[in-house]
């Protein structure tokens, strides 16, 4: 018996249980979220490189054209403080003109790629200072972690993969420049440039795919590290919904109150429609206060014996129509008025309860 009592313990110990909705929001609250820097570096390396090949050659223009100026008449020129000024100004607004376009791509991409992973969230709980983070124990825990081993293998991964795509593009740049001895300055540049161009491209791309698998390896983890036990799931429910005891409890009362009042308003019913043991429907027809008559009360059972007793008392009629009964029963709520499919089979229930009260009255007269 005990052994069975701790292996069930063990068992509701265990986080097998997919994260709440509550849950993840508490995660995303202090900043946590599934996210891949490999795939987000990839892309910032993909945007950066698409800029300096494809857009800053023809807005380097001015630049190039601003040092080879100022280059050919450096030597002419009279230096002192205003004109060394004037120069570094100058030199500062060309450079500029150049680099902090690159620098607005990086952002944004990062900003974009960050955003694509993770949504848009904003938190200052890891910048909150913790002591936790300067303990000894806990930072070689970290160091020979399974998340240290994981990002080991993923660095020896990516620098294999670059030596590998490295190795082959020099070697084709070996033969390259075995084929193209004495050709032109200009030729060979441009050949080197392209030559370099795709291997950055191809580096690119396993970095690419490097940070896919990454992001997919980190989401499976995320959800992993979010998992609940059992026993956790009960609690979160017992917080935002409170104890499950309490409410049924409430709940019974709420019946109670409802049954008493409801037991209180059969003294004022026209009618009581039964079934004819188990099933009462009491009914009240008043035009000034609805258009309908209107269910007073109802039960089944026990409750439905009540009904009648309490119809008895107060001499009310009690008229045993089977079908009606079940129909009104499983149709109508406590306080509602009755569908107008109900109207003429009640009306002449009502009809011949007013009649019957009527003779009844006047034989009393009498």
């Amino acid at each position: 018996m005990m052994e069975l009592r701790f292996n069930l313990q063990l068992f509701s110990s265990e986080k097998t249980e997919p994260a709440t909705p509550r849950r993840r929001q508490e995660a995303r609250r202090k900043g946590q979220a599934a996210r891949s820097n490999e795939l987000s570096s990839a892309f910032v390396l993909l945007a950066a490189v698409l800029f300096i090949f494809q857009v800053m050659p023809a807005s380097s223009v001015n630049f190039l054209s601003f040092a080879r100026h100022t280059w050919q008449n450096l030597w002419h020129t009279d230096l002192n403080p205003a004109t060394a000024s004037q120069w570094l100004w100058q030199a500062a607004l060309q450079t500029g003109q150049v680099v902090l376009p690159l620098f607005g791509v990086v952002f944004l991409v990062a900003l974009v790629s960050s955003t694509l992973q993770v949504g848009f969230l904003l938190s200052a709980t890891p910048l909150t200072p913790s002591l936790q983070k300067l303990n000894p124990l806990e930072g070689l825990k970290r160091l020979f972690s399974k998340k240290a081993l994981i990002e080991l293998l993923k660095s020896l991964l990516k620098l294999g993969g670059v030596a590998i795509i490295v190795y082959q593009s020099a070697a084709s740049a070996l033969g390259w420049s075995i084929n193209n001895i004495g050709a032109e300055m200009g030729s060979s540049l441009s050949g080197l440039s392209r030559l370099v161009y795709s291997t950055t491209m191809r580096i690119i791309a396993f970095l690419l795919a490097v940070g896919l698998a990454d992001y997919v390896y980190q989401r499976f983890e995320f959800n992993k590290s979010l998992r609940m036990t059992k026993q956790e799931i009960k609690e979160e429910y017992r917080q935002t919904e409170g104890d499950p005891q309490l409410r049924a409890r409430i709940r019974e009362k709420q019946r109670l109150l409802a049954r008493r009042r409801m037991m209180h308003d059969v003294p004022k019913a026209d009618v009581v429609i039964v079934n004819p043991v188990h099933l009462a429907i009491a009914l009240k027809y008043d035009p000034q206060e609805a258009a309908a008559p209107m269910v007073l009360a109802k039960g089944q059972g026990h409750l439905a014996r009540k009904i009648k007793e309490i119809a008895r008392e107060h001499r009310i009629a009690i008229i045993e129509n089977k079908p009606l009964a079940q129909t009104l029963f499983a149709a109508v709520e406590v306080g509602d008025e009755i569908p107008p499919q109900f109207y003429q089979a009640v009306a002449e229930i009502l009809a011949f309860v007013y009649s019957t009260r009527k003779h009844s009255v006047g034989l009393t007269r009498r």
